[in-house]
């Protein structure tokens, strides 16, 4: 492809990529709480103690929080600049393995497996909500590619350079990715970003008996980069609050991974769906990929191994863990994604037409199927499926996605790999930018949205606002103030615990506080509402929604 039709590939991606971040509100809870920190840090001025609604949050470390609160110190507080680091992040993960596939397994090999991880829908669709996922990922990406850059030879170079000095070389630069990656990961979610690539380290190690690569990772690097990068915020938030130790590393890492204290118990076959689903439209070739990884594995090719071990070692890892959410499985999609890419380089264009034709198939089949789940009353409000124009989007999407892929399967014996796995990936691209905004109109979205926007010109500066029984966090974000909850903990039981003061336990007391203010606001649960008009207190609604009710002191 020539170089003019290149840049406007990249341009054309960066658009699709980064444009319709803002299209659609946050969604609940996770994005409301990953922006109101960052909000209420620049709000206070402190970027040591995490907190959300006011109250101290520990449960992970700042680096997503301090990321987003310079965007939106630079670009204000949106939804496009609460999402801005996980699509920078995400973006960031594809030059990543573009990069280390071209290194390994040449250019064509490097593009196509870029297009295979930007185009698998559970790492673009976490691209574009707010999590700690893609950072997490692409953190560890930095020290996977670290990794695969101390056990793979040195590349061919033009200039008469020795071999041990090409290889030195390439050790060093491999060390400070792998000391860069774990440090960030760290911040980014904790201990997993020194679990992960130590254990796959040793295990390699063990299994190559490459007993020098303990030599060659140096990892008295990243202890230092640690020490630079990590510790320093430990060192600050533990000083300023003794408690956090104990629950951060203690209750948020051992007791989350071997018991059930956060109820998010999913059985051990959780992510094999997740995984089939998530990495669609190439899951037909996963197959494929594994075959050509067993061959380059039985020729000992050390990158092959590692990549195969990392992707290994992380899915059985999290289905071991007794808490599981469907984002957890996001830091194997770049090896995954190394691995597919360089099996589709060297596939007959006849199987990869077939392979994207079973993919057009699976997208059709989901498009027909949302059409049937919305045709039928019982299932469309048991799944809560979006009304009006958004489902028939949605087919529209699916359908298109399952057209893109089918055009792919045609150009693999027309036009070659790199064109026909293009239009596999535009497929996904597209659907998700339809999903989403579609998932804005579901009702329970909608009714947060709705009660927002009927609550905000109700609020001045001294306005007190209330969430009583029910914590909606997004609403905290959007109404540019923490709210005083009542009668609700949830996981900020921790943080109330250190700050009781900062929590009304019951209606009762809460009713004598809303009799003695002059200006207050409350979002109240409905059968929480009902109670206090049993009470008498003096109310003027706002909005009324099926589970919420927004009142105004009179």
């Amino acid at each position: 492809m020539p170089h003019r039709s290149w840049l406007v590939v990249l341009t054309g991606a960066v658009l699709l990529w980064f444009a319709p971040l803002g299209s659609y509100h946050l969604f609940n809870p996770d994005e409301g709480r990953y922006a109101e920190i960052p909000r209420e840090i620049l709000d206070s001025g402190d970027w040591v103690t995490p907190r959300l609604d006011g109250i101290k949050y520990f449960e992970k470390p700042p680096l997503h929080y301090w990321a987003t609160a310079a965007a939106f110190k630079i670009f204000g507080a949106s939804e496009w600049s609460a999402r801005l680091f996980v699509a920078l992040s995400g973006f960031l993960g594809l030059l990543l393995t573009a990069w280390c596939g071209t290194r390994l397994y040449g250019a064509q090999a490097g593009a196509l497996a870029a297009l295979v991880q930007g185009g698998a829908l559970l790492y673009l669709g976490l691209a574009r909500i707010s999590t700690l996922d893609m950072g997490l990922t692409v953190a560890l990406e930095l020290a996977l590619v670290g990794l695969v850059g101390l056990v793979a030879p040195p590349p061919v170079r033009a200039a008469p350079v020795s071999s041990a000095a090409s290889a030195a070389g390439v050790a060093r630069h491999s060390a400070v990715l792998l000391a860069l990656g774990v440090a960030l990961a760290f911040l980014a979610k904790g201990l997993i970003g020194i679990l992960i690539p130590g254990a796959v380290a040793a295990l390699y190690l063990l299994l190559r008996r490459d007993w020098a690569l303990a030599w060659r990772a140096r990892p008295w690097w990243t202890l230092a980069a640690l020490a630079l990068i990590a510790l320093p915020w430990v060192w600050l938030v533990s000083t300023r609050n003794p408690e956090f130790a104990r629950f951060f590393f203690i209750h948020e890492h051992f007791e989350r991974f071997l018991t059930r204290v956060h109820a998010r118990y999913e059985p051990d076959w959780f992510f094999v769906p997740v995984l089939l689903l998530g990495f669609m439209p190439w899951t037909v070739l996963l197959p494929a990929a594994a075959a050509r990884a067993w061959r380059a594995c039985r020729a000992g090719e050390g990158a092959t191994w590692m990549l195969v071990l990392w992707a290994l070692f992380g899915f059985v890892f999290f289905s071991l863990s007794q808490s599981k959410l469907v984002p957890y499985i996001l830091p194997v999609f770049p090896a995954l994604a190394l691995l597919t890419g360089r099996a589709i380089d060297g596939l007959p264009p006849l199987r990869l037409g077939r392979a994207l034709m079973a993919a057009a198939g699976v997208w059709a089949a989901l498009g027909l199927a949302s059409l049937v789940l919305w045709r039928s009353p019982a299932w469309s409000q048991r799944l809560e499926i979006p009304s009006g124009a958004a489902l028939p989007a949605i087919v529209g999407a699916f359908l298109l996605a399952a057209l893109l892929c089918a055009l792919g399967a045609r150009w693999a014996r027309r036009r070659g790999a790199l064109a026909a796995v293009m239009a596999a990936a535009l497929g996904s691209l597209l659907l998700l930018g339809v999903i989403l905004p579609a998932a804005d109109t579901l009702p329970r979205q909608r009714e947060i949205t709705r009660l927002i926007t009927a609550t905000a010109p109700a609020l001045r500066a001294g306005t007190a606002l209330y969430c009583v029984d029910d914590y909606e966090q997004s609403i905290s974000f959007y109404l540019r103030r923490p709210c005083t909850l009542v009668g609700y903990r949830g996981e900020l039981d921790f943080g109330l615990q250190q700050e009781p003061g900062l929590w009304i336990a019951d209606l009762g007391r809460f009713a004598a506080r809303w009799r003695a203010a002059s200006d207050a606001v409350a979002v109240v649960r409905r059968s929480s509402y009902l109670d206090l008009q049993r009470m008498g207190l003096p109310m003027r609604v706002l909005y009324t929604a099926p589970s919420l009710v927004a009142v105004a002191r009179q």
